[in-house]
């Protein structure tokens, strides 16, 4: 991992399986007195980033501490031969269209069947979307590794593609479901009977005065005032009268506002109790929260949220082929090739090594719907191991496919894990296409650290 980038251009032979940073500092040769020649060339790169060649001038280089006279003309004579040997008659790459989407509203962020469930640090649909549209054809099978929610599975329908989905979270595959899931009269006739019944519960429910708690499931009663409980298992109760796949909607429809009306501090992503029920909540304009008497109004809430739900729903099945396959699996991503025999397009976002722990994030809802933890041990907790985990992907991966390849990954300053990753997946046999460096706009949690990120897109 330490390897110089003139060994490993004499390695790979190829200089397209290096980096832009590698490739400077190729050319550079060595750095100054105070900048090491990586630094330097880093430095140049996020600058040529946003610069196009003719707009890039000696003068501009030479604000560089390193960069004379000398290296700024190799750099711009480097610049001008490549834009003489570009092929002007090729497809363009997606490196020239704005990837930052930072005027996109959150509405826009999160449309339709997107909206159904919040989930951390997925990636926003138009960035699958794009992909979709350029490197996929009607009828192509697309594939997310790390499905999470299943933004990538519902673009790809959307754009007329076959998906397939793994996660090992069992709430991705909850959500994933629900969000894709294929409507029927009969279904769509128990969602409407269940607004009705919910209506009515709304309109003559009474709280129960008995001292005695409801458990929804265990240790519960610290989360949940007990008028809370009591509504919440009312609800629960009439979900259960209903099909399987329409059961996993209406789960999906409370789960997304369970938090909420949970005791659990408002100003933290992963459920967190207060040391008391009165608190200042730090996210939303430092205001007080008092857990013993503000207005959760449950039967509202669920009622309000499940009719946007069933809109969607609709209008996605509207817009799209019920004939074609759309599969969230509840499956190991290191075995890839046990449950995926081929694809034409894979796009996903891996976890990052210090990612949420999504156990964690989503305890309250697994413990809600009895769905225990996670299958097998998550990739992401330790950073070598994850870069050993990652390498059997990216194998299972290249074992599948038969065209390209997608990856988007978080700027890790600290530990330069996508660079590493860039690497593992070259050595997977894996040509580079596009480098996208996007930045982030909205940030939450331990992501907030995270400015910018990289689409990878590959070939075999």
């Amino acid at each position: 991992m330490n390897e110089k980038p003139r060994e490993k251009l004499i390695r790979f032979g190829d200089p397209r399986k290096l980096i832009t940073e590698d490739l400077l500092s190729i050319l550079l040769s060595h750095g100054s007195s105070t900048t090491n020649v990586y630094e330097l060339s880093s430095q140049l790169a996020e600058f040529l980033r946003n610069r196009s060649n003719d707009s890039v001038t000696i003068n501009d280089l030479k604000k560089f501490d390193g960069v004379g006279d000398v290296k700024a003309m190799q750099i711009i004579s480097a610049l001008e031969l490549g834009r003489r040997f570009f092929d002007n008659t090729s497809k363009p790459g997606l490196a020239h269209m704005d990837w930052d989407f930072a005027d996109l509203k959150q509405a826009d962020r999160q449309y339709g069947v997107h909206a159904f469930h919040h989930y951390t640090a997925k990636f926003i649909p138009q960035i699958p979307s794009r992909i979709i549209q350029h490197y996929a054809h009607k009828k192509s099978v697309v594939v997310d590794p790390f499905m999470g929610s299943g933004t990538t599975l519902i673009e790809a329908k959307l754009h007329g593609c076959h998906s397939y989905g793994l996660d090992t979270n069992p709430m991705a595959l909850k959500i994933a479901r629900a969000k894709t899931l294929k409507l029927t009269k009969d279904k769509l006739s128990e969602i409407d009977d269940f607004l009705l019944r919910l209506t009515d519960a709304k309109n003559n429910f009474k709280v129960s005065n008995d001292l005695s708690s409801i458990e929804l499931f265990h240790g519960s009663n610290q989360w949940f005032r007990n008028d809370v409980s009591q509504k919440l298992s009312c609800v629960l109760g009439i979900v259960r009268d209903y099909s399987m796949d329409v059961q996993n909607f209406l789960d999906v429809g409370c789960s997304n506002l369970l938090k909420g009306m949970s005791n659990a501090r408002m100003d933290s992503v992963t459920p967190v109790l207060p040391e008391n029920p009165i608190y200042i909540d730090r996210k939303h304009y430092y205001r007080e929260v008092n857990n013993l008497t503000r207005d959760i109004p449950v039967f509202r809430r669920i009622l309000t949220h499940v009719r946007k739900m069933r809109e969607a729903i609709i209008e996605f099945n509207q817009e799209t082929d019920d004939k074609l396959v759309c599969e969230a699996m509840m499956a190991d991503s290191r075995k890839l090739s046990k449950f995926v025999d081929h694809c034409d397009l894979v796009i996903t976002s891996p976890p990052y090594w210090s990612a949420q722990n999504y156990g964690d994030i989503h305890k309250l809802s697994m413990g809600l719907f009895g769905t225990g933890t996670a299958v097998g041990k998550e990739i992401g907790q330790n950073h070598n191991s994850y870069l050993d985990d990652m390498n059997i992907v990216v194998a299972e991966i290249a074992r599948i496919l038969k065209g390209h390849f997608a990856i988007v990954m978080g700027h890790d300053e600290k530990k330069r894990t996508h660079e590493k990753l860039y690497e593992i997946i070259l050595q997977n046999g894996f040509e580079p296409v596009d480098t996208i460096v996007r930045q982030i706009s909205s940030q939450a949690s331990r992501a907030r650290q995270i400015k910018e990120e990289y689409i990878y897109i590959f070939k075999n």
